[in-house]
């Protein structure tokens, strides 16, 4: 029997349970883990997936009509396991959360991920490989359908790993869609089907691709469903949660682009060599707000910039030296999903692109090679 319930038992013989004023209130998620979800689901019976709404859409009712000890009681217990209860009144108001966000991660400093994987496994109650792989996709989309305390209880979660944390309610977001077509009677058809769900929407077309701005959501999830349907192949992103490199194309040699250079990061020593090497990528890991900022700011000054986002990326690693070589193998093996044939060649053969990585996965392989004496670079593929 769990320690909640012997207390609730405990209570019960002494003043009894039911039958009170008092009202108890899961405000927040808190601290606590994704284990800690069965005591929830002793207050509230149904199915895990009941406790986990409640949880994740707090502020929820988890009782009322308890006598104050017992509430009070629960209240202890609950707030040991980590998550934020009160205790008040059965009539005073309440408002409950509402499930409206969606939350993705933003890790910076590759030397916290190990730690940031371990919280995310903890928060959701997966295993590590799966949250490795959550953490490290673009965009690292830890949970959705949650309310604002838990967005806040995220934050300060992870906040002790220096973690950016990407909000967004899906229903208000704009969202952009990449449909790779290399066929023209396909495109045809598809660019027919984006033209009747959304007429306003600005098609960009390349030979491998339509690339479709600015869709609301209706209009997203329209388009998704058709798409899926006739089995094309299709991605579409939130805005919001989506990052980029942004690449300065073209730009005139003023004293104000170079102002935009240094206030992008680049040392004023090496602003010559940057305006002499166009294109290239004068600011990383940018939300879509600084995106547009920094794109109206070039412009303004008469340069051209241009933003990429990490969805649409995929990096390899180049192996210059290795040290370590069955080390170097296992971890490409174990950390980058590489089959052992294909890390071990990539290991004897050096020089040579290997991987199909995310930006983060390639970063942080990038980081833990070099503790074992690897040279490794990273390159878009």
């Amino acid at each position: 029997m769990s320690p909640l319930m012997t207390a609730s038992a405990t209570v019960s013989d002494s003043v009894g349970v039911f039958g009170g004023e008092t009202r108890l209130v899961l405000e927040s998620v808190g601290t606590a883990d994704a284990a800690a979800l069965r005591a929830i689901r002793q207050l509230v019976p149904g199915a895990i997936s009941d406790a986990a709404r409640i949880v994740y859409q707090a502020p929820s009712e988890l009782r009322a009509g308890l006598h104050a000890d017992a509430a009070a009681e629960m209240q202890r217990l609950l707030q040991g396991l980590g998550f934020c209860v009160s205790v008040s009144r059965a009539d005073t108001a309440f408002e409950p959360g509402v499930g409206e966000f969606e939350i993705a991660l933003v890790v910076r400093k590759m030397e916290t991920l190990p730690a940031v994987i371990t919280e995310a496994a903890a928060f959701l109650g997966t295993d590590l490989p799966t949250a490795r792989r959550l953490v490290c996709r673009s965009p690292a989309v830890l949970v959705s359908h949650v309310s604002e305390a838990t967005v806040r209880a995220v934050e300060n979660r992870f906040a002790p790993f220096g973690v950016d944390i990407d909000v967004s309610r899906p229903r208000d977001a704009r969202y952009y869609a990449v449909i790779p077509v290399d066929n023209a009677a396909v495109r045809r058809v598809v660019i027919d089907m984006i033209r009747a769900i959304a007429p306003e929407a600005v098609i960009a077309e390349s030979d491998a691709a339509l690339v479709v701005e600015n869709l609301g959501f209706a209009a997203a999830e329209a388009l998704w469903e058709r798409l899926r349907r006739t089995g094309a192949r299709a991605s579409i992103c939130n805005r919001d949660l989506e990052r980029y490199d942004v690449s300065l194309t073209q730009a005139p040699d003023t004293p104000e682009v170079r102002d935009l250079l240094v206030t992008c990061g680049v040392p004023r020593r090496l602003v010559d060599r940057v305006l002499g090497n166009l294109p290239l990528v004068i600011q990383q890991n940018v939300s879509y707000t600084e995106l547009q900022t920094l794109l109206d700011r070039a412009a303004a000054l008469g340069a051209v910039a241009t933003g990429v986002p990490y969805a649409f990326q995929r990096f390899a690693l180049v192996l210059r030296s290795v040290g370590d070589p069955p080390a170097v193998a296992k971890l490409l093996a174990s950390l980058g999903d590489l089959p052992e044939s294909a890390a071990t060649e990539a290991v004897a053969r050096r020089g040579v692109p290997v991987g199909n990585f995310t930006r983060t996965t390639a970063l942080w392989l990038q980081h833990v090679l070099a503790g074992q004496g690897c040279d490794a670079g990273v390159e878009i593929r």
